[in-house]
């Protein structure tokens, strides 16, 4: 074999590699960007949910409009924390006021008047750590805010 078809296996082979290297860039961003899709998706789902619970009167098992999120953190369902994460479902766990998803796990907290934020932790990882997204959702005024923290 000449060297220049011994050059040219080489170059054919540094350029396969190149290719897939790329590929499997592209493939990683294209998996975190539809993960935090999912996650988002979920996240205004969970919304929805809260404000049915907000609105629904206490005696028929929702909220009553209340003014804050009080509680969590062990209230075993007595605390508004607690009764909106029950109301979600998805396996709430009131020591940590969390539930899970197959996408994610999210924490239920107190954020002021009117207001629920969820802090999303996603089973993806994008530069080491696991995607974090945190949203926040006003009951009263339908605001949201969208922190991508990873």
């Amino acid at each position: 074999m000449g060297n220049s078809q011994i050059f040219m296996i080489i170059m054919g082979i540094v350029i396969v590699v190149i290719a897939i290297a790329v590929g499997l860039q592209y493939f990683s961003e294209e998996n975190v960007k539809a993960a935090r899709q999912l996650c988002l998706s979920e996240l205004n789902y969970f919304s929805n949910v809260s404000k049915a619970w907000w609105n629904t009167p206490r005696e028929q098992g929702g909220g009553g409009k209340p003014l804050h999120l009080s509680g969590g953190g062990g209230g075993g369902g007595n605390n508004n924390l607690d009764k909106l994460g029950i109301y979600i479902g998805h396996n709430y766990q009131t020591n940590d006021n969390t539930f899970s998803t197959i996408n994610a796990t999210y924490e239920i907290q107190n954020g002021g008047d009117h207001t629920v934020i969820f802090n999303c932790v996603g089973n993806t990882y994008s530069n080491g750590s696991p995607i974090n997204i945190i949203f926040t959702y006003n009951m009263k005024t339908d605001a949201f805010q969208i922190n991508n923290v990873n």
